[in-house]
């Protein structure tokens, strides 16, 4: 059985940044729960497939196999709970899913995605984003983006605070393969900006060093 309460806090550590790796000790202590209970679960998640794992020197470090269905059931469960936790706080989100239903009964819309206060539709009719616009009244309160599966797959991969900070509103399966399609090319950017930062961290403490 899975997705219960503990699970699905230990998935959101790694959905919070897709490109992220952690230890099962780093995920231990974000969530304030002891290593012997993160462990025993990390290793259930292991086991299924969930989880995937990198040997990095004489530990290794986890991180979420995006690849596999039972890892995107439980990345679907927290992106809704995402959703209705902003709609308890938000009394106009009603009718925001209204519109977004409305425009997709009209225009090809595969998913739509909330990041601070713009909207980001992701179409196979680029040719259309005009319509859209000058037919919903959600260029009120938002600004609109358009993209293409791919051209959101890049930005997505780019931009770690939309990774961080993005909720699907619209066609969340659909979203999620999306995303998950570029999974690889995440973790394979984490590491290396990681291992940048570790180099220059090296080289500037040899500069203080010197400078002493």
């Amino acid at each position: 059985m899975i997705g219960n309460k503990l699970e699905q806090s230990i998935i959101s550590v790694f959905q919070e940044n897709l490109s992220s790796t952690y230890s099962i000790n780093q995920v231990s202590k974000i969530l304030k729960k002891s290593y012997p209970l993160i462990n025993k679960k990390s290793n259930f998640f292991l086991q299924e497939g969930i989880l995937r794992k990198i040997n990095i020197g004489r530990s290794y470090q986890c991180f979420l196999n995006m690849q596999n269905d039972k890892t995107k059931v439980l990345m679907a469960v927290n992106e809704i709970n995402k959703r209705e936790a902003f709609a308890q706080k938000n009394s106009a989100f009603a009718n925001l899913m209204d519109e977004l239903s409305q425009l997709a009964k009209k225009f090809r819309i595969e998913t739509v995605i909330l990041y601070k206060k713009t909207l980001i539709f992701v179409t196979s009719d680029m040719d259309k984003k005009n319509d859209i616009m000058d037919t919903s009244f959600l260029t009120k309160d938002y600004n609109l983006l358009f993209f293409t599966r791919k051209t959101f797959q890049d930005r997505f991969v780019e931009d770690i605070d939309l990774r961080k900070y993005h909720l699907i509103l619209y066609n969340t399966d659909i979203c999620l393969n999306i995303i998950t399609s570029v999974a690889d090319k995440m973790v394979v950017n984490g590491l290396i900006n990681e291992k940048t930062s570790e180099k220059d961290i090296i080289e500037r403490d040899k500069r203080r060093s010197v400078e002493k």
